[in-house]
């Protein structure tokens, strides 16, 4: 009698977690903290821009620091902490938009735009141009960051799905414009500000190129959606989310019926007065996290009134959003633990110290391409923007002088370099939007990874030609 073997079964591999994915990472940092030298720059208080700022010719090996395993997850707890105001942000903001969202606004929203765009089609592909546009040209400015977009990532999702398309074109309108506009930085004070003070050149100077490097990053986001989103309505099955469920971010029959009554247009009327004022406060104010968290609890409280909801039922709505949110923020201070293990054993000017060796050595136009590779393998390790800047523009800046480049072109490789290396680096906000949207992190990839590809070229070419013109 002849034996029958039951055939293998072929198992898809799994994308690993965000938060294996930064567990990892964490691990190698602390490893890393054994094998790579310990090293330091000195600091010292600059009056340009108020901030302490490497001196580049100070650097020097010190006594080794290695983090023991039992130190990495202390460095966890710290990580946590040190990223409680953006943490309580998104907890905040998503508990306030989740309110919004369980008063039937944003369903009476979306079917409104839906019924349109039925009429007529050619209004999606308008409206997201319109929305890419509204959101880089803000996000320019350094006052509509990640952390406040975060919040409105479902939303848009929704959005995004109730007019055919698919979870990566709701984040790809929401998150990718705000990175697109602070990577261009036209007049981000955080950013641009802070790098022209410690180069010594005039704020905001060099804005022509800017605005044009703008305008092109821009069109190129919107054409790369525009053409995704074609495909996945020409055939669903294209969709990298395709037969995914996307849960409650899905608006059904019966969520599309739903009534647009007065209670909810004045939530949706306060949702834009709340932007309104936020964008005001940021602008004028110098408010920051903390303000926009406060903005976000009155809006709560607003909901609350509109809806003639009672206190208890305000709060039960309030927690549960936080309970949605979770992931999300608790990624942010997970990140941060990483810059907590580096910085605990001493080696990001090490690090630092290494890279600008190799710049020196090349010639204008292969080390403006240098810096740009500098500037995005350092933002892995300084997320921060301004951070970076203080790190890092004390060092290029001589380096430009000394190979005869224009300290402007420095600046710009530094804007690239922290900019859009936002959207590639789990240490940054690819993780925190793919919690947000319910995007595996593969998924994102796979879209995301011709796309970067694209902008890396072409900024590689915006380089040149900074190099070519003498851009200042």
């Amino acid at each position: 009698m002849k034996n029958d073997k039951n055939p293998k079964i072929k198992t898809k591999k799994e994308m690993p977690h965000a938060y294996v994915i930064l567990f990892v990472i964490l691990i190698i940092a602390m490893i890393a903290t054994w094998i790579v030298p310990a090293g330091q720059y000195a600091r010292y208080l600059d009056p340009n821009s108020g901030r302490n700022v490497v001196d580049p010719t100070s650097f020097s090996f010190v006594e080794s620091s290695p983090v023991n395993p039992f130190q990495m997850f202390v460095s966890i707890q710290e990580g946590l902490i040190a990223a409680a105001s953006i943490s309580f942000l998104i907890f905040t903001a998503f508990s306030a938009l989740y309110m919004l969202e369980r008063s039937g606004a944003v369903d009476a929203m979306i079917a409104l735009m839906v019924r349109k765009t039925q009429a007529q089609p050619k209004y999606a592909s308008v409206i997201i141009a319109i929305i890419v546009v509204i959101l880089s040209a803000w996000g320019s400015t350094g006052t509509l960051s990640y952390e406040e977009i975060f919040a409105f990532v479902p939303i848009f999702v929704s959005v995004a799905i109730a007019l055919g398309y698919d979870a990566i074109v709701g984040l790809a309108i929401s998150m990718f414009p705000v990175g697109i506009g602070f990577a261009s930085a036209t007049v981000n004070p955080f950013t641009i500000g802070v790098a022209q003070q410690i180069a010594e050149l005039q704020m905001f100077s060099g804005l022509g190129y800017r605005l044009v490097i703008w305008a092109v990053m821009t069109a190129i986001l919107i054409a790369y959606v525009l053409w995704y989103g074609a495909r996945i309505k020409k055939d669903p099955t294209k969709s990298l989310m395709y037969g995914m469920d996307m849960g409650d971010m899905v608006i059904d029959e019966e969520r599309l019926n739903t009534e647009f009554t007065t209670a909810r247009k004045l939530g949706l009327l306060g949702l834009l007065v709340t932007v309104g004022f936020m964008a005001w406060g940021l602008l004028t104010q110098g408010w920051y996290v903390n303000q926009c968290s406060a903005l976000f609890i009155i809006f709560a409280v607003y909901l609350g009134i509109v809806n003639r909801w009672s206190p208890n039922k305000v709060v039960e709505i309030f927690i549960d959003g936080m309970g949605r949110a979770v992931m999300g923020a608790l990624l942010v201070g997970f990140a941060r633990a990483i810059l907590v293990v580096l910085e605990k054993g001493v080696i990001i000017d090490t690090l630092v110290n290494a890279c600008v060796s190799v710049i020196d050595e090349l010639s204008l136009y292969a080390s403006s391409v240098a810096m740009l590779i500098f500037q995005t393998l350092l933002n892995f390790l300084i997320p921060s923007g301004s951070g970076q800047a203080a790190v890092s523009m004390p060092i290029m800046t001589p380096i430009a002088d000394l190979i005869g480049m224009n300290r402007q072109i420095a600046v710009l490789a530094f804007q690239f370099g922290d900019g859009f290396s936002n959207l590639l680096w789990p240490t940054g906000f690819a993780v925190i939007g793919c919690a947000m949207a319910k995007i595996p992190l593969g998924k994102y990839y796979k879209w995301f990874m011709p796309f970067f590809g694209i902008c890396f070229v072409v900024q590689c070419i915006f380089m040149f030609g900074a190099v070519a013109m003498n851009y200042q």
